[in-house]
């Protein structure tokens, strides 16, 4: 059995909390609760053994092999129509990004590495 669990992207504070500091805090802070993004766990652990969370930005190549065309990064996104973990697609190619979708799987998982999410390393998938 897969282990549930979440952090939350705090709006205000623009920065990640994890779900223990949101439980501690939520009657503190019940009125934030609207500025609060949850992003849940997907179960799986990048090669380097970070959890893998919705949201999160990963790669399988390097940062000179994206600059040069050659790589892809992915966002980890729940797809409510199919019911399972996507990794959405973006690779550059002549300065224009490729969009498409593939299952997450745990054993392609992990031969990715977590590289950062939306929230806070959005300009990842710009390729700087």
């Amino acid at each position: 059995m897969r282990e549930i669990k979440f952090r939350v992207w705090d709006k205000i504070l623009k920065r990640m909390l994890s779900w223990e500091w949101v439980h501690d805090n939520f009657f503190s802070r019940i009125f934030d609760y609207l500025n609060m993004i949850p992003m849940q766990y997907t179960g799986r652990k990048d090669k380097n053994g970070k959890e893998i969370y919705e949201g999160d930005i990963v790669t399988g190549s390097s940062l000179k092999d994206w600059r040069a065309g050659n790589g892809e990064r992915e966002i980890i996104e729940w797809d409510n129509t199919r019911s399972r973990w996507d990794m959405v697609f973006y690779s550059i190619y002549g300065g224009e990004g490729h969009l498409c979708k593939e299952e997450i799987f745990q054993d392609r998982a992990k031969f990715y590495e977590v590289i950062g999410n939306i929230y806070e390393n959005g300009s990842l998938l710009d390729g700087k």
